[in-house]
């Protein structure tokens, strides 16, 4: 027998039930999304909210506890710098042995905009110096300022001298550089070749050995016809005693000596090899901020001349014994400071993005300068920003607008004729070092309208 089965056809009743059943069910859905929608919002508003929160309360915590001055305005700078806060006190009296051809005008130009940001005094020269004197004396120092906070110019080292213009609690430091590197930098960019012409830039160097008597260099003679701020520069600049080197009974003692003070009279030295890493170690044992070592490139050669003889390097080499003895010593002193810094490299990693994001907005492009190296040429902004307009500066522009603005032999009749000197609209004016607002971050400004940093 075969099972019979019966299906009821739903009643009317019974379908409008199972709509609103339906209904009830799909708005049940929409009103958890919507809430969980208003839920996502107010979860991001509020994560806006505690972040702009804490770079005011960063400003206001890096105000309260720390020594260095800190504008008073919820900035990117601050929060940042907080993320790399020490307790220390800034260095307020400086000492820089400017050497030639290691980056040392960059590092000049750091230190004059920290004296000119921290009302700090710089021991200047006349007006108008050449800054390469290289003998310091005190009667070519400014009318009315004996003693100062910064020295920061090119001279022949001398520790007596300016420890007693330079107030007291100063630190030391100086840069140095590769000296085969630096020899063929500053052969290029003092325009030797045109002392020593020939096809080419190594047969140049060539000509130049075997000039003057030139192989009796620092065994029976330490003079060296065309050899200022060449051979054994970064010696020289640091006080080397070139004669009394070479009428030593013992040489090797002489120079072992030279390098032990050394190592006691200069508080730090940088590397130009590792140049970013050499400001980011300054920055911590000088107690700086992130704006105070910003920089753009400076006197950088469009053309790069080269040498590639193994004889011409070794020869180079040879000439520059002193130079070489000097960079060998403080290049693993270098690396042992280094080794004490923890977290430095991450720091470093910060600053070099900080660096480019304020190179972008400062700079919009770039053209021959002195001497066929790059100059930049500033952007709209970077023109009204004091930061960026004195870090693409001239050292040498930079230092004479401070000396004829702070110097009282200068009468103030001659202003306008030394203001029509300085009309370069990339660089400094005399309007610009009297007048110029100091205060603006150009971190802030470079970072407009961004809360955090994005990697």
């Amino acid at each position: 027998m075969s099972a019979k089965i019966t299906l009821n056809a739903p009643t009317l009743s019974q379908v409008k039930g199972m709509y609103e059943r339906s209904l009830n069910q799909i708005l049940q859905v929409l009103r958890r999304i919507k809430c969980l929608t208003y839920g996502m919002f107010l979860i991001t508003c509020t994560t806006l909210i505690l972040y702009l929160v804490r770079d005011v309360m960063t400003v206001h915590l890096i105000s309260q506890q720390a020594s260095f001055p800190v504008r008073r305005r919820p900035g990117f700078a601050a929060a940042i710098q907080m993320e790399f806060h020490r307790e220390c006190t800034p260095q307020q009296n400086i000492i820089f042995t400017k050497t030639h051809k290691t980056g040392s005008s960059t590092i000049t130009n750091i230190l004059l905009r920290y004296g000119e940001v921290h009302n700090k005094t710089q021991l200047l020269y006349k007006y108008p110096s050449s800054t390469e004197y290289k003998k310091l004396d005190p009667e070519r120092l400014m009318t009315g300022r004996p003693t100062a906070n910064i020295f920061a110019q090119h001279a022949n080292f001398d520790h007596g001298f300016l420890t007693s213009h330079i107030y007291n609690t100063s630190k030391t430091f100086t840069i140095l550089r590769s000296p085969v590197s630096q020899f063929l930098s500053a052969f290029s960019f003092f325009e030797k070749t045109a002392l020593y012409p020939a096809e080419t830039f190594e047969e140049s160097i060539k000509l130049f050995f075997k000039s003057h008597g030139h192989d009796k260099y620092l065994t029976e003679s330490w003079f060296c016809k065309n050899c200022g701020m060449l051979v054994n520069a970064n010696s020289v600049d640091m006080g080397f005693d070139l004669e009394g080197y070479v009428m030593s009974q013992d040489r090797d003692q002489f120079l072992s000596d030279f390098l032990d003070k050394a190592s006691k009279t200069w508080d730090l030295v940088l590397i130009t090899e590792y140049f970013d890493l050499s400001l980011v170690l300054l920055k911590r044992r000088f107690c700086l901020q992130f704006e105070d070592i910003l920089y753009l490139r400076s006197l950088e050669r469009i053309k790069k001349e080269t040498v590639e003889e193994p004889y011409t390097l070794a020869k180079i080499a040879e000439m520059q014994k002193l130079d070489i003895a000097l960079y060998e010593h403080f290049n693993a002193t270098f690396w042992r400071e280094v080794e004490k810094e923890e977290g430095i490299f991450e720091e470093l990693a910060i600053f070099q993005k900080l660096n480019k994001q304020v190179q972008s907005f400062c700079v919009q492009g770039s053209r021959v300068g002195y001497q066929g190296t790059y100059a930049n040429v500033l952007s709209p902004e970077g023109r009204k920003n004091f930061q960026c307009i004195a870090m693409n500066t001239r050292c040498l522009n930079f230092i004479r607008l401070m000396e004829a603005r702070d110097d009282t032999a200068v009468p103030r009749s001659d202003i306008p004729r030394i203001a029509e000197d300085y009309t370069d609209p990339d660089s400094l004016n005399y309007n610009q070092i009297v007048h110029m607002d100091r205060a603006e971050n150009v971190i802030d400004l470079a970072y407009k309208n961004r809360f955090r940093f994005n990697f």
